[in-house]
């Protein structure tokens, strides 16, 4: 497994956090942003534009896990409000 990853993610843009991936996770590194929306594509699909796109992630842990065992995705990570860090691990 490469080395994990950490990633800034500027407040209210998605960020793309890991790409080509079908499994892996991603651990909150910064407590700061009210929440982190999170969601996917499948690789190479269009970059999401709006906050409604995503969900909530890091609801009650400060992991979430990728599982897409039939196609790779991008994963995309939205940090509300206040500028976040993640980190990735593919």
């Amino acid at each position: 497994m490469p080395n994990p990853v950490e990633v800034a993610c500027p407040a209210d843009v998605w960020t793309i956090v890991a790409t080509n991936v079908t499994a892996g996770s991603i651990k909150k590194l910064d407590t700061r942003p009210t929440k982190y929306l999170e969601t996917y594509r499948l690789t190479g699909g269009a970059v999401p534009t709006e906050a409604t796109e995503g969900s909530v992630c890091f609801n009650k842990s400060e992991y979430a896990i990728i599982d897409s065992p039939l196609a790779a995705i991008d994963v995309y990570i939205m940090a509300v409000s206040q500028a976040g860090r993640v980190r990735r691990d593919v």
